[in-house]
């Protein structure tokens, strides 16, 4: 009897671990094909000049691709700033003229803490042609603090994510900012913002 109960909690733990190792394995899995099928879906976006999901219970599409040439980074940014897209990639935020991008510090925009002023990022939007943009200034805010002022005149592009870089705690309060604007005939202007 005592061998049938030790035969039976053997079997019952071995299946358990059974069970979690192939739910990690889906999870790096889908981590590894994520990126693959928003980049296909990006390019699908272009040939055919409408938005394609990455798949189709997805609720984004990607909408635009950042290139870092400095640090040879890119990355696809998807529609709809929603927590659940931050799990793929940059989400996307409009703000009136203004474009607001959302990441996570230790993945997605993990690169950001590399970046200096003046440092230029070129965007390529689905269907637009690519744009030159350049890092004018940073911020540190509260997260319940970050905002665009009404009086900048204009166009920008806000890479946002939380603060510090290497924190320990996921709920972070604060909020590392970059901000962009656009070259114009190679020239950079100022940020007119306080």
């Amino acid at each position: 009897m005592i061998r049938f109960f030790l035969i039976l909690g053997i079997t019952v733990f071995a299946a358990l671990g059974i069970w979690q190792v192939g739910k990690a394995g889906l999870l790096a899995a889908k981590a590894w094909a994520a990126p693959i099928m928003i980049e296909h879906a990006f390019l699908q976006s272009e040939t055919l000049g409408k938005p394609v999901k990455p798949w189709s219970w997805s609720d984004a599409y990607p909408v635009a691709k950042i290139d870092v040439p400095k640090l040879g980074v890119h990355r696809y940014v998807l529609s709809d700033a929603n927590m659940r897209n931050l799990a793929f990639g940059p989400s996307l935020q409009k703000v009136g003229d203004h474009r607001v991008i959302f990441a996570h510090r230790d993945t997605h925009f993990h690169f950001l803490r590399e970046m200096a002023l003046e440092d230029r990022v070129s965007f390529k939007f689905a269907g637009l042609p690519e744009e030159k943009w350049t890092i004018a200034k940073f911020d540190i805010v509260s997260a319940g603090d970050l905002s665009i002022p009404e009086d900048v005149g204009e166009e920008l592009i806000l890479l946002v994510t939380c603060y510090p870089f290497e924190g320990l705690f996921e709920d972070a309060d604060q909020r590392f900012v970059a901000w962009l604007i656009r070259e114009e005939n190679g020239a950079v202007n100022e940020v007119t913002t306080s």
